[in-house]
């Protein structure tokens, strides 16, 4: 007789949480919006605050499992700009997945990314430079493309420390809201 062995539950970081839901405005039917926070840290706040601001589009659910048109990810980038624990995980759970870039290219799935830099000052954050700082979240977007997904906008970028969510992360997700 074969023994199953009962599945390890993943860490909160390694299995990233995400969002969809459909409704319908004036007759017409709203894109699902999947929000999927890589991080620990700040992506988790910033993702709700993103939820938050799509209103009524987002809820709750697993980004495997997740039929929805679009994909909005807020991801938090190391120090270096390399990407944090749960995002080079998902990186690697795209890649596996034929399933997942199947269905987004059938549907036509759009994606948008949002990078959380982590810098103590404004020389520290000047040192790394603009670009250096966020590729973490551009290998994701780059991923998600490879996995059969279209850019929704351009990469949003926040500076965890020297900005506000409405400096930076609110405007974005109103712009994500503007391109549905």
């Amino acid at each position: 007789r074969k023994q199953v062995r009962p599945r390890r539950r993943q860490s909160r970081e390694a299995r990233p949480v995400a969002s969809a839901t459909p409704q319908v405005q004036a007759g017409r039917k709203m894109a699902k919006v999947c929000v999927i926070s890589l991080g620990s840290e700040s992506a988790p706040h910033i993702a709700e605050c993103v939820r938050q601001e799509l209103g009524d589009r987002s809820a709750s659910e697993e980004w495997e499992t997740s039929k929805a048109p679009v994909l909005v990810v807020v991801v938090e980038c190391e120090s270096d700009g390399e990407p944090c624990p749960a995002a080079r995980q998902f990186v690697r759970a795209l890649r596996r997945s034929e399933c997942f870039a199947n269905y987004s290219q059938s549907i036509g799935r759009r994606a948008a990314v949002l990078g959380l830099a982590s810098s103590v000052c404004a020389n520290s954050a000047a040192q790394l430079g603009d670009g250096d700082k966020y590729t973490g979240a551009s290998r994701v977007e780059r991923a998600l493309i490879a996995g059969g997904c279209t850019a929704l906008l351009k990469m949003g970028t926040m500076e965890v420390e020297l900005q506000s969510p409405e400096e930076s992360a609110i405007p974005w997700a109103r712009a994500v809201c503007a391109a549905l």
